[in-house]
């Protein structure tokens, strides 16, 4: 386990279609299918739009989300399909813990190549044509894809203390020291969504 405190931790990602450069894409983008891992369970599985409300209740057990630029794309898309406020939900979004400590930006395939030696079996374009063409099955594997990504960088960094990545032409791997006992992050957010609900 990640965590002997906190099992109900759920990495996820979701895939849209819309438009993504529109200023409002909270509002435009309409989600095909979230992916997510539930550590409490060992278990990764899709949603598809009208399977939702089957995730709502893992969601309103859930200690922490985890994501790639997830507070940026992932959750404000999500919230808006539920009556569950997903901001009252600790949240550990990989790339803006990784920009606060190198105030860059990376890709998934950054982190997963450098940390993995693994990378994104698509793009955000793929999905958007698997879900057009009813492509399914395909969609909810890249989903799943990214998550698997996204899970096994965040092992890495809660157990070795450290985030690897590429320089950006990719020819070196890097890393980062970091300290992130998750126990102690997860119960800090926790006491920080209870005060702002004060």
């Amino acid at each position: 386990m990640i965590s002997k405190q906190y099992p109900n931790i759920l990495v996820f990602d979701i895939e849209t279609i819309g438009n993504i450069s529109s200023p409002n894409f909270v509002e435009d983008m309409q989600i095909t299918v979230v992916g997510v891992y539930h550590y409490g369970r060992d278990e990764y599985r899709t949603y598809f739009q009208d399977q939702l409300a089957e995730l709502e209740n893992d969601l309103r057990e859930s200690d922490l989300l985890v994501g790639f630029n997830n507070e940026h794309f992932d959750t404000p898309i999500l919230d808006k399909y539920y009556l569950l406020d997903l901001w009252s939900i600790p949240s550990f979004d990989i790339l803006k813990q990784f920009r606060s400590h190198t105030g860059r930006r990376v890709g998934l395939n950054s982190m997963a190549g450098a940390t993995l030696g693994m990378y994104k079996s698509g793009s955000g374009a793929d999905a958007m044509t698997f879900f057009d063409d009813g492509k399914l099955e395909e969609l909810a594997k890249y989903c799943l894809d990214d998550v698997k990504l996204t899970k096994e960088v965040f092992d890495v960094i809660i157990q070795e203390q450290k985030m690897y990545y590429t320089s950006k032409d990719g020819w070196l791997r890097l890393k980062i020291d970091v300290d992130y006992n998750i126990d102690e992050y997860i119960t800090e957010q926790k006491k920080k969504s209870q005060h702002a609900l004060l």
